[in-house]
């Protein structure tokens, strides 16, 4: 069990690391207890996708720190980068009223939980909260309604929500309700809102319990009695797919399912970066 490892007294527990465990408690612990990384990076096309995300996040940086975006057609992916960050100048014009913040952190302590979250965007106004979240490689159009309950529902609405809920006075400097806090994930090129979700103290609590639960169990688990085929459906998505089962990550399969961004494990993966 891990309740007695260093491990609790330090590890801040992300989206990606509670998805990781709810994939596979295996992966979870080769990745984060025994600190094994990927070995290989995804084949060049989900890298590509990768660096043009990772470029396009870097832009909107600069853009909301009010400095040049240094984007050039002598940029690698000129056409697709100036076309997603015209249309992000074009739907999200400064405001001075606004306060903005793009990649901002926030992390939180207590005895029961140990978060990070990290933001893509939040824009304060009038007393609000905003969070805006980039998908520049969202689902099938023709599956909106699926791919916007996906999100809704995810780790990542419940981890960002939750923590900005509990850490508001340190970006207002003082709390906020919890129905003054919105958030959205945005696709750049076609601009679209794929969901927006205005946040509810009922939403709070439960999302208190989920993530309670989540690393109590993760904190709990005895990795003795892990059983490799609850498990099997993600073998193929997984870079330890190699320790298990003698083969290789299915690049193919990952980039075919609707939610492959997230089927891979970003904490790795950005170290690379």
């Amino acid at each position: 069990m891990l309740k007695d490892l260093r491990f609790t007294d330090y590890f801040l527990f992300t989206q990606h690391s509670l998805t990781t465990f709810d994939n596979c408690p295996l992966k979870f612990k080769k990745r984060y207890l025994e600190n094994l990384k990927w070995d290989s990076f995804p084949d060049e096309s989900i890298k590509r996708k990768l660096e043009m995300g990772n470029n396009f996040h870097l832009l909107a940086n600069r853009y909301f720190m009010g400095i040049d975006t240094g984007l050039t057609r002598h940029t690698d992916g000129f056409e697709e980068l100036h076309k997603w960050i015209t249309s992000l100048k074009a739907n999200f014009k400064m405001d001075s009223n606004a306060v903005y913040l793009p990649e901002y952190k926030l992390r939180m302590v207590t005895p029961q939980l140990k978060l990070e979250a990290n933001f893509d965007l939040l824009v304060i106004r009038d007393g609000y909260i905003e969070v805006w979240d980039w998908k520049t490689h969202s689902g099938d159009d023709t599956k909106r309604g699926a791919e916007s309950k996906r999100l809704r529902e995810s780790l990542q609405t419940i981890v960002y929500l939750f923590v900005l809920k509990e850490q508001a006075s340190l970006v207002l400097g003082k709390e906020i309700d919890s129905e003054k806090i919105s958030m959205f994930y945005w696709q750049p090129y076609p601009a679209r809102v794929l969901t927006q979700i205005r946040y509810s103290d009922a939403m709070h609590e439960a999302f208190r319990e989920i993530l309670e639960g989540k690393i109590r169990n993760i904190l709990e688990y005895n990795f003795s009695h892990f059983d490799k085929e609850i498990y099997k459906k993600h073998c193929r998505f997984c870079e330890f797919n190699w320790f298990c089962n003698n083969e290789s990550v299915d690049f193919k399969a990952i980039e075919e399912q609707d939610d492959f961004m997230d089927t891979l494990d970003w904490d790795s993966i950005e170290e690379q970066f």
